[in-house]
């Protein structure tokens, strides 16, 4: 009877690709588009606060749909709110 654990070894090998391909493309990726989204977010968050005092009350809907965009590119498409709502759902 084996137990197959000469395979172990093997497991890191090839995961090596999917790590390498996460921490060189996608890492990098994700953190610009989060730096530029939040660039972004943070001068219509400006321009919205000038607005404001002048009495305009246009970029409302913008500033919510930027920063509703920010949210989910920092939860990598939601998917961290995923989790964390399925882990807080009462079990029956």
């Amino acid at each position: 009877m084996t137990l197959g654990l000469g395979l172990v070894p093997i497991v890191p090998i090839l995961l090596l690709p999917f790590i390498l391909i996460f921490f060189v493309i996608v890492f990098p990726i994700w953190g610009v588009s989060l730096g530029v989204l939040g660039l972004v977010l943070l001068i219509v968050r400006g321009l919205n606060w000038l607005l404001q005092k002048v009495g305009v009350h246009g970029l409302e809907g913008t500033v919510a749909g930027i920063h509703k965009a920010f949210r989910w590119v920092l939860t990598f498409g939601g998917l961290a709110e995923k989790v964390t709502a399925s882990k807080e759902a009462p079990t029956p």
